[in-house]
Parts: structure tokens; sequence; C-alpha cells
């Protein structure tokens, strides 16, 4: 979301500017967020704006035992400063302690959320989303879906866990 706040940084600190955020996609790293809305707050600072977005969407995934297609709620809020690269009334650069670490308003004095949301979607995504609570996933065989039944491959024990096997049954017998 783009928004152009040359009239916002022209205002006295402590002016506010509310206006809604409504995305149809949000491109991610991964999984593609659709349907993203809710509102944005700007206040103005003495270095810039602070924006207080409170936003909602879904993002399509992965079930991560099974692989089916999943479509989970994700729910954002964060507070950043965007401050300006240059100062809107006279034009006279903007320094920052640590530019990597602050949201930046461009010289065309557009604001960018995109990037900021895109973090904090990151975040908000289940680091392993589930179809469902008890999805049994797929046989570490054969592949089958184990959701739809038990798979029909030999199961039989790893040779390389055997002498672990036996270890744990003398201790139970207690030798």
């Amino acid at each position: 979301m783009r928004i152009n706040v040359l009239g916002e940084l022209r205002q006295p600190v402590g002016y506010a500017f509310s206006t809604e955020l409504e995305e149809d996609a949000v491109p991610i790293d991964g999984p593609e967020v659709q349907i993203l809305s809710g509102t944005v707050n700007l206040l103005r600072t003495d270095r810039g704006l602070l924006a207080a977005v409170e936003a909602s969407g879904v993002s399509h995934e992965q079930c991560s035992r099974c692989l089916k297609p999943v479509r989970t709620p994700i729910e954002i809020s964060f507070k950043e400063e965007y401050v300006p690269v240059s100062d809107p009334n006279t034009g006279a650069t903007v320094r920052v302690d640590d530019p990597h670490e602050t949201f930046r308003i461009g010289d065309d004095f557009i604001l960018d959320l995109n990037e900021g949301i895109r973090q904090y979607v990151l975040m908000a995504e289940p680091s392993k989303p589930l179809c469902r609570r008890a999805c049994a996933g797929l046989c570490v065989r054969c592949g089958a879906d184990l959701n739809a039944g038990a798979c029909n491959c030999n199961s039989q024990e790893d040779a390389r866990w055997l002498p672990l096997a036996a270890l744990s049954k003398r201790e139970a017998e207690g030798r």
C-alpha cells in the first residue's frame, strides 16, 4: 500500500490521519496473502509519521504434515515510525542514526507500507500450518495420506534403530 503523505508531513506534530487498508494480494517471501484489509492511523511526529496498522487477511499455504492446501487467517498489528529522506518544507536531507533500522519515506513523499506489512505478516504466519489439529500426515515409506486410512506398505523396523531398541529393552528388564 502506497500513500502520498506530503500534506501530512507539512502538518504540526500531533496531527492525526486515518485511512482504510485494502489490498487484493500482498507479495511475501513464500505464500501469498490475499484480501488484506484493515486501518492505517498516521500520527505526525517530530521526525516523520508514526503508522499504526491493524489488518487481517488470508494466507494460502500447505499443511506441514499432509501437504494439502490450507487457508490460514493472518492478523497483524504494528506501529512503526516512517522518516522522510528529505524535509518536505526545506528539502534538506533528514539524517537518521541507523538507516537500516528505520523505515524511510522517499523523495516523492510516498509512504510505502509494503515492506512493513511483509515483515509483520512473516512473523504472524504459523511456522507449521496444519489442515487440522489431528492431521496424521503422510506415510514415511510410501507417501500415502494417513488421514484417509492406514497404508498398505510393509511396516518394517529400520535396522539402524535395532541396537537402541535392544538397549531400551535391557534397561526395562533391569539389566
